[in-house]
């Protein structure tokens, strides 16, 4: 239990370590223009425009840019990739809206994360009239909206939590293993510890005494080497042969 306690928290530590890059350094804030006088109708071209201020003050004029409309009555959306006009990091979306009601829009980017809040959008009929709001509509579009996200989130984040639980089984696997052989080599220690106290009991030596008499045996053979290299040789006298003999 600890141990997939641990493993798990490994997990979420890993996972964040992955997108702190991104949250550290990579972010920027999305201003948005005022909205126009003229409210948006539907079936005629509405433009939207905004600024991309990384860290909330550098312009990123070299953003892609994708302003994602949403029907929030009904849940139909429209997504329309914004194009850079000023070096001040402003852009402009133009999107035909196919319907009147309640819009709102929101900027996604692609090297930035960017937390924009939607900008909530009136659209009206041609006639010039303005749709009956329906808060059960609108519920159900903001429920299908979570569900919509947490199906993307599922696909993205699906194969690195895959691959994390498959790094978890193989590491429990491996401090599986050397669990069983550390219980192998600690019941050995005990089995050898129990065999040399049994021996002591029965009478044998000691194994201090054992290596006592091995040290002083050594000791002894190696006086008695030097002793007997240190020794003179016997002298030997040659006494020389009387005038005349034969040597043999």
């Amino acid at each position: 239990m600890i141990r997939r306690l641990a493993a798990t928290l490994a997990a979420i530590a890993l996972l964040l370590a992955l997108a702190g890059p991104a949250l550290a350094g990579g972010w920027a804030d999305i201003v948005a223009d005022a909205q126009t006088v003229e409210p948006p109708v539907e079936g005629k071209p509405l433009v939207v425009g905004f600024r991309v201020l990384q860290h909330g003050e550098t312009p990123a004029p070299w953003e892609t840019a994708t302003v994602h409309f949403t029907n929030t009555s009904t849940g139909a959306t429209m997504d329309v990739v914004a194009t850079n006009d000023r070096p001040d990091g402003h852009f402009t979306a133009t999107a035909t809206l196919p319907e009147a009601g309640y819009w709102s829009w929101q900027v996604t980017l692609q090297d930035l994360v960017s937390e924009h809040m939607p900008v909530s959008l009136a659209v009206y009929t041609a006639g010039g009239k303005l749709p009956t709001y329906d808060p059960a509509t609108t519920a159900t579009a903001i429920a299908q909206a979570k569900k919509d996200v947490s199906a993307q989130l599922t696909e993205q984040f699906q194969g690195e939590i895959q691959r994390l639980d498959s790094l978890l089984v193989a590491q429990d696997a491996r401090t599986d293993r050397l669990l069983a052989q550390t219980d192998k080599i600690v019941a050995e220690r005990d089995e050898l510890a129990t065999r040399l106290a049994a021996a002591e009991g029965a009478g044998g030596l000691p194994i201090l005494a054992v290596l006592t008499l091995a040290i002083l045996a050594g000791a002894t053979a190696g006086f008695a080497m030097s002793w007997l290299a240190g020794r003179p040789s016997p002298k030997v006298v040659v006494s020389p042969a009387p005038r005349g003999a034969d040597p043999a």
